[in-house]
C-alpha cells in the first residue's frame, strides 16, 4: 500500500469512527432531554463551552504563542467567525433542537443528507456541474426524506415541520463544518482551528442560553453524561472529522459517516425503545445509499 492509499484509508477510519461517536452522543443527548429536561441551547453552550476551552489549552501547551497565530491576519476574522456560528454552532445546535423535536435516530438521518448541500455548495461556488447520476442519488435521498416525514401517508406530516427544518438546518450545518474551516486547518493546524471555532462558538450560543443557568439538579450520571458529549463526543469527534477532511474530500467524509444514522438508529432500538417500521427502514435505505453511491465518483 502506498502513501497515498494509506491517507485514503486512514480518511476513510476517521470518517467512521466520527460518525459512530456522533450517533452515541446523540443517544446520550435524547436520554438527557428525556430523563433531565435540559434544553438544546444548554446542552450546546456546555459541550462547546467545555470542550473549546480544553482543546485551546492543549494548543496553547503545544504551540505557545503562535496559537494566536490566527487572530494576527484581520482578514481571518469574519471567514473564521462564519465558520465558528455556520458550520461549529449550527451543527450541536440544531441536531440537538431536532433530537428535541423527534429524537436521535430522526436527526442523524437528516443530518446525513448533508452531502447534498456539499454538492450544491460545489455547483455554486466552484461551477462544478453535477452529474445524471448525481441529480438521481439526489433526488432518491430526497424521496426518503419525504417518506420518513410522512411514513407513506403524504396528507400528513409524521413529524413536526419544525423536526423537519432543524434537521436540514443541521445538515447545512455539517456542509459548512467541513468546509469553511480547510484554509484555516491547513495553514495553522487543526487543533488550534477545531479550538478557537468551538470557544467562538460557545460564546456566542452563551448569549442565547448561558450554560451558568441550570434548568435541572445535577447529580454523579447528568455530570459524566456532560464530560461523555463535550470531551468524546465534541473536542475529539469534531478533531478527527477534520483530520479525515486533510485526507479526502469533504463529500467522501459526509458520506462514511454513514455509520452515525446506522448506530443511532441501533442503539435506540436497544436501549430507547424506538420502535423500525417499513417507512423508516425504507427511509434509511433511500437516503443512505444514493449517498453512498455518490461518494464512489470521488472515491
Amino acid at each position: 500500500m502506498n502513501q497515498y492509499q494509506k491517507k485514503i484509508v486512514n480518511g476513510k477510519i476517521y470518517s467512521l469512527l466520527s460518525g459512530l461517536i456522533w450517533g452515541i452522543c446523540g443517544i446520550l443527548g435524547e436520554y438527557f432531554f428525556t430523563h433531565y429536561q435540559v434544553s438544546s441551547g444548554w446542552i450546546t453552550s456546555m459541550r462547546l463551552t467545555l470542550a473549546g476551552s480544553i482543546v485551546l489549552i492543549w494548543s496553547a501547551i503545544q504551540l505557545k504563542s503562535q496559537v494566536l497565530d490566527i487572530w494576527r491576519d484581520k482578514k481571518n476574522y469574519l471567514p473564521f467567525l462564519a465558520y465558528a456560528i455556520l458550520g461549529i454552532f449550527s451543527v450541536q445546535y440544531f441536531f440537538y433542537l431536532c433530537v428535541e423535536y423527534s429524537n436521535a435516530t430522526t436527526a442523524t438521518i437528516l443530518q446525513f443528507i448533508s452531502p447534498v448541500f456539499i454538492l450544491f455548495y460545489n455547483r455554486l461556488v466552484y461551477q462544478r456541474r453535477a452529474s445524471k447520476s448525481a441529480v438521481f442519488y439526489v433526488l432518491v435521498a430526497m424521496l426518503g426524506v419525504c417518506l420518513m416525514a410522512t411514513k407513506g401517508d403524504l396528507s400528513q406530516l409524521s413529524m413536526t415541520p419544525l423536526a423537519l427544518i432543524t434537521g436540514l438546518l443541521s445538515a447545512m450545518g455539517v456542509m459548512f463544518n467541513v468546509i469553511l474551516p480547510q484554509p484555516f486547518a491547513k495553514r495553522y493546524g487543526f487543533v488550534p482551528t477545531v479550538g478557537w471555532g468551538m470557544i467562538l462558538a460557545g460564546l456566542f450560543s452563551n448569549v442565547l442560553s448561558p450554560v451558568y443557568q441550570l434548568s435541572f439538579t445535577l447529580d454523579i450520571w447528568s455530570i459524566l453524561i456532560c464530560l461523555i458529549i463535550a470531551f468524546f463526543g465534541t473536542a475529539f469527534a469534531f478533531f478527527i472529522s477534520m483530520k479525515a477532511v486533510s485526507l479526502v474530500s469533504p463529500l467522501v467524509v459526509a458520506v462514511i459517516s454513514a455509520s452515525e444514522p446506522l448506530s443511532s438508529a441501533l442503539l435506540s432500538v436497544l436501549f430507547l425503545g424506538l420502535v423500525v417500521d417499513w417507512s423508516l427502514l425504507l427511509a434509511i435505505v433511500l437516503i443512505i445509499l444514493p449517498m453512498i453511491f455518490l461518494s464512489m465518483k470521488v472515491l
